[in-house]
């Protein structure tokens, strides 16, 4: 399924809603299961890179504070936007689209990366695949809400920060 022309119009809002939960459920149940593949890693003996794994995490948790922050009259757990609310094009939102998926996602690294097992870092390829399906869900709701959208979703990476040039400079819509 094409997420990125998905006609959103067409969906029942029984329907949205089942897709939004389901979604926001995988995402916390990955969470979650890292966490717990991560708890049974508590007493080896060496975690040689304990920094960068605490450092990924607190960068996540920063991340989705300024996130949280920037999308105060719109924040919710859904992708689903709230009714009325605005395009939050400002703060973190200028470099990228869906900051609060990119802290999970570091978060998620950061404890995969204690666990140290490759059952930790399936879970966190699955979370970081679910988020992208979420984000481009929600992409298709704001273009729905939003038609203005369309013109800051070619210019501002989904996930990643954009690196120098990485993002379309043209306004050409296709």
């Amino acid at each position: 399924m094409n997420l990125e022309k998905l006609n959103v119009e067409k969906l029942s809002v029984a329907t949205r809603d089942a897709i939004a939960k389901t979604l926001v459920a995988i995402q916390f149940f990955m969470l979650a299961a890292i966490a717990i593949v991560g708890i049974t890693k508590v007493h080896a003996k060496a975690h040689t890179y304990l920094g960068m794994e605490i450092g990924l995490v607190a960068l996540g948790l920063l991340i989705i504070a300024s996130a949280g922050v920037a999308l105060r009259p719109s924040l919710r757990i859904s992708p689903i936007p709230k009714d009325n609310s605005p395009l939050i094009e400002n703060g973190i939102y200028r470099r990228v689209r869906h900051p609060m998926y990119l802290g999970v996602i570091l978060i998620g690294c950061g404890m995969a990366g204690y666990a140290y097992s490759w059952i930790s870092w399936f879970l966190e390829l699955v979370l970081i695949i679910d988020l992208n399906i979420k984000a481009r869900f929600e992409d298709a709701l704001l273009r729905e809400i939003h038609p203005e959208s369309m013109h800051y979703q070619m210019h501002v990476s989904r996930i990643l920060p954009c690196m120098s040039g990485s993002c379309r400079t043209n306004c050409i819509s296709q």
